[in-house]
């Protein structure tokens, strides 16, 4: 039974509207490694919202008729925090997501997600790791456990950037629940769009370093494509 994907849209439509575009780039089956900027807590909700209703759903895969060819499944790395929510945790349990935290759990992710991979899933990363913005809200310095996936696996990546989750609310906990309870009434429209995947010959024989930064770029791409940022005014990717 999905539960992720619907509430995600519940969520999404309660708080403000979504935009989306690209979902062609979307695959429904793996090995693939869906990578997404990272902005505040609350872009979440939108952006599991538009992988859903594209056909993408945040959850273990079903294997049911169609699984794989008319919608596909994507388990999303996410913090441990989120699974100590006596809320969230049950569902991203449910959803099969797999808990990252410091030391060996970030290792234990890592082998989680590549297990995942090498069975042939999908599996969503935010690859800065956390949600400490730049003031324009451009993609930051992404680490390296989505290379040492890619490197491993041979997956396709597939760059997913939005523009701007922040209308909905940032900052810390309390003042971005504070900002989604007030775009109830804003209505906020987020931006959301999938770029070209990167297949497995476009990174092969790269380092761990110089993955990360082709990916980086790829997803800064999309980011700026959406923000409409002027070249000279770009930053670095």
């Amino acid at each position: 039974m999905e539960l992720v994907g619907p509430i995600a849209v519940g969520l999404t439509r309660a708080v403000g509207r979504i935009d989306v575009s690209g979902t062609n780039h979307l695959p429904f089956s793996g090995p693939a490694i869906v990578a997404v900027n990272h902005t505040t807590i609350v872009d979440v909700a939108p952006v599991l919202a538009a992988l859903y209703q594209a056909g993408l759903r945040p959850s273990r895969p079903c294997g049911a008729d169609g699984c794989e060819t008319t919608h596909g499944h994507v388990r999303f790395l996410a913090t441990e925090l989120v699974f100590a929510n006596p809320i969230l945790g049950p569902l991203v349990r449910h959803a099969g997501f797999v808990p990252v935290g410091r030391g060996r759990g970030a290792e234990a992710a890592l082998k989680a997600g590549l297990a995942a991979l090498t069975r042939g899933e999908i599996v969503g990363i935010y690859p800065e790791g956390d949600v400490a913005a730049t003031d324009d809200g451009a993609p930051r310095r992404f680490r390296v456990g989505i290379s040492k996936l890619a490197l491993e696996s041979g997956a396709t990546i597939v760059p997913v950037a939005h523009h701007d989750a922040r209308q909905i609310g940032s900052g810390s906990v309390a003042r971005s629940l504070l900002g989604a309870v007030t775009s109830i009434v804003r209505r906020p429209t987020v931006r959301i769009r999938v770029g070209a995947q990167i297949k497995a010959a476009e990174y092969a024989g790269r380092t761990i370093a110089e993955t990360a930064a082709l990916v980086q770029e790829r997803v800064t791409a999309v980011w700026r494509s959406l923000a409409g940022t002027p070249d000279e005014e770009r930053p670095a990717g």
